[in-house]
């Protein structure tokens, strides 16, 4: 019986006090009152415990001990009995406290334009998971509707796993099927809820409904069966321990004139156009033991973490996908110790000088195990995407995926040149991304502010590398003229009389957006 479940039962339960009260009193009494009256039968195996008002108090011997000690073990299994019989009650309550049992009912969705029979023949084998996905449940006497879309880009066409055997031996493995079962969507008909699902064994994740958080987890391996929808109420971080960190190891933060300037529409145009970032993760050995050695378990954590990760970055048109992820399991490489700054310095100096022999990618951050003693749950490199500098370290220890999904977003925004807004600074779900100190909460938007800063940084620093099309990196050969910016390139315009940089730059953002629009519209008819 746990510490914790003994305080929750006197907290729960009234009679449990009272009972324990007369146990201690009587249990006392008795010490203070057999003293010297105890008698040890060694030949019939008793305890006689002798008289006690009007009644004699005999015990079969339980142990080797001596009488006062065995006859102390008696009282405390009387008194476990007690507890055990009262926490049966309380943690049916705790648990119907905590969460609410819902059953999920798939629900057809009709495909209007691709069939499952075209999905089928267009990748040569049926897919496992579908493209869209519905479930009703009841919550809180409310019938509610995940609406539910595969993520696209979740990983990297490339994408690959780096571990140490015991020895220090680098493994690489890319994995044979790439299919994933992470989806994102919304509440059906609520505007500004989100939802982040995995429905690999059941229905796991996050989502919101009416500006209140919820956990869901099967408690079957199915996704028709019970599930647990647990209130996600867990407390705001202290503001004055937990805030970030940035350093301006990237470029420099004056704005860069270009010698062409951009009308408003274009501008609106090169804004909203499809832009990817390619993110390797890296985790410190601390990590790799706080999940038990486990790369199963951490993969799919770390895959749950990257689809929060897009419901947060897609709501400025930018597309995280993990091409890499690199775990130390046998020991660290650099020196990771609880000074933030430190680990920092030499995670950057490490980054930087093997940077020739890792997955190519434009953001790199270390995910440690470590405690920071530092009272900075992250640092990054502001303003340093698609450069050498460009890497973050964050804390994970005592983080579930939303809380650190909340510091990497953060971190990640200062990469891409948004400082951090006031802490009272207000945003739609309750939690701006760049709020100056980092809340546990799911911060789903940025600020008018900070999307701002976002805008005059890629017009004036204008990344590339968030350009680049997603497609494998040894299978596809770049192809000049078809306005794509593909590995190999620094410009793709479609033409050799648009060879100057920035015309090139916004023409190639004005194509692609077009294209984005009309997959839009392909998915509307």
């Amino acid at each position: 019986m746990s510490w914790q479940l003994f305080k929750a039962i006197r907290k729960h339960s009234p009679n449990f006090q009272r009972r324990f009260e007369v146990f201690k009193t009587f249990f006392f009494q008795f010490v203070k009152r057999s003293r010297g009256k105890i008698k040890l039968d060694s030949e019939v195996g008793e305890i006689k415990l002798g008289s006690w008002g009007d009644h004699n108090f005999v015990l079969g011997r339980t142990s080797q001990l001596p009488a006062v000690a065995s006859m102390s073990l008696v009282l405390l299994s009387i008194l476990g009995l007690i507890i055990q019989t009262q926490a049966i009650a309380i943690r049916q309550t705790l648990e119907s406290d905590l969460y609410e049992v819902v059953h999920p009912k798939k629900l057809h969705i009709l495909h209007k334009r691709e069939t499952q029979n075209n999905q089928t023949e267009k990748h040569g084998k049926e897919e496992r998971y579908e493209p869209e996905l519905q479930y009703q449940i009841t919550l809180n006497g409310e019938e509610v509707i995940l609406s539910l879309q595969k993520a696209e880009h979740l990983l990297g066409p490339d994408y690959t796993e780096t571990y140490y055997s015991p020895g220090g031996e680098e493994i690489t493995t890319r994995p044979q099927n790439m299919e994933h079962c992470y989806y994102k969507g919304h509440i059906l008909n609520e505007k500004d809820s989100v939802a982040s699902i995995s429905t690999c064994d059941g229905l796991r994740g996050y989502f919101t409904h009416h500006d209140q958080r919820y956990m869901i987890k099967p408690l079957k391996s199915t996704d028709q069966e019970e599930h647990a929808v647990l209130t996600y109420n867990q407390e705001e971080l202290n503001p004055a321990n937990h805030t970030c960190g940035v350093r301006n190891a990237g470029r420099k933060q004056d704005l860069i004139r270009t010698s062409r300037s951009l009308r408003i529409s274009e501008i609106e145009e090169f804004l909203q156009a499809e832009k990817y970032i390619d993110l390797l993760l890296v985790l410190d050995n601390a990590f790799y033991k706080m999940y038990n050695e486990n790369i199963t378990v951490i993969r799919s954590f770390v895959f749950d973490v990257i689809n929060l990760l897009n419901v947060i970055y897609n709501t400025i048109d930018v597309q995280v996908s993990l091409v890499g992820m690199e775990i130390w399991s046998n020991s660290d490489k650099i020196k990771v110790v609880p000074n933030t700054g430190d680990t920092f310095n030499n995670f950057l100096k490490w980054h930087r000088s093997n940077l020739g022999k890792m997955k190519t990618h434009d953001h790199a951050q270390l995910l440690s195990g470590v405690d920071f003693k530092t009272r900075i749950s992250g640092l990054a490199a502001s303003n340093s995407l698609c450069s050498p500098s460009s890497v973050a370290v964050i804390e994970a220890k005592r983080k579930n995926s939303v809380s650190l999904v909340a510091v990497m977003s953060h971190e990640l925004g200062h990469v891409l040149g948004m400082p951090d807004v006031p802490y009272n600074t207000k945003c739609p779900s309750g939690s701006c991304v760049m709020n100056k100190y980092l809340s546990s909460k799911f911060p789903k938007d940025f600020s008018t502010r900070s999307r701002s800063h976002f805008k005059k940084y890629m017009i004036s620093q204008k990344p590339r590398c968030l350009l680049q099309a997603l497609v494998p990196k040894n299978r596809t050969k770049p192809v000049c003229g078809n306005q794509l910016l593909e590995v190999g390139e620094d410009c793709d315009c479609g033409s050799s009389e648009r060879m100057n940089p920035n015309i090139c730059f916004t023409e190639m953002l004005i194509a692609r957006t077009r294209i984005k629009k009309s997959k839009h519209a392909r998915n509307l008819t």
